[in-house]
């Protein structure tokens, strides 16, 4: 659960970062309501759910990337919305999947190394 709301919590500061760069009116309203703010919380939310499985930090990273891609081509398939959905899901899985692959590699590597 824990990760699922980092991943929240991460996607919905990257999708408002990206946001405030395509959107003309800069305000707080208009930058959270876009389809690009709500496909970086999809994103964070399933790589959340993805890094829930503990697997390793390389393939939980690989699988961010492709999470991303496949959320925003479904984004430009149901919506139309045309901002090169292949390298902004690239992007953002990126983005998100680094975070994922720093938490677990710190993690590994805090772990006492006793072998019995």
């Amino acid at each position: 659960m824990k990760k699922i709301s980092i991943g929240i919590i991460i996607g919905a500061l990257l999708g408002m970062l990206i946001s405030s760069y395509f959107v003309n009116d800069y305000t707080f309203e208009k930058v959270i309501y876009t389809k690009i703010t709500l496909s970086t919380l999809l994103v964070g939310l399933f790589c959340g759910s993805f890094a829930n499985l503990h697997l390793k930090p390389f393939n939980l990273f690989m699988g961010c990337l492709v999470i991303g891609i496949v959320v925003f081509y479904a984004k430009f398939l149901i919506t139309g919305h045309h901002f090169d959905p292949i390298n902004m899901g690239t992007f953002t899985g990126a983005m998100i999947g680094s975070i994922f692959y720093v938490m677990e590699k710190i993690k590994l590597h805090n772990r006492p190394d006793f072998e019995v």
